[in-house]
């Protein structure tokens, strides 16, 4: 299991930085990605992680949580979005394929 979870890791981290306007960082522990998306709620003209989420949700059926629902934003750290990679390869692909389309789709 150990080793399934760290391709899975690799595998959401690769394709969520794939997507316009994501940067998402390897992380270390549990098995969420913790991408910024800073940029692609630009894009996509969100007011911030929260609206992102709720329009992935609505318009791309991509449930994910927005930093604010795990306290308070750090100041200067940007939008961040929380990714579960606790699935199978075929759903983390097609979960990040769904996103860049809807980034790519919306994107101003």
């Amino acid at each position: 299991m150990h080793a399934r979870f760290h391709a899975r890791r690799d595998l959401i981290v690769r394709l969520l930085n794939e997507v316009p306007g994501i940067v998402c960082k390897r992380p270390g522990g549990a098995f969420y990605a913790w991408p910024n998306v800073t940029e692609a709620c630009r894009r996509v003209k969100a007011a911030d992680s929260e609206a992102f989420r709720k329009r992935l949700l609505n318009d791309a059926g991509i449930a994910v949580l927005a930093d604010i629902h795990f306290g308070r934003r750090v100041p200067g750290d940007g939008q961040h979005i929380r990714f579960s990679y606790a699935a199978s390869n075929e759903t983390i692909e097609n979960g990040i394929a769904r996103l860049d389309a809807f980034v790519r789709k919306n994107s101003a």
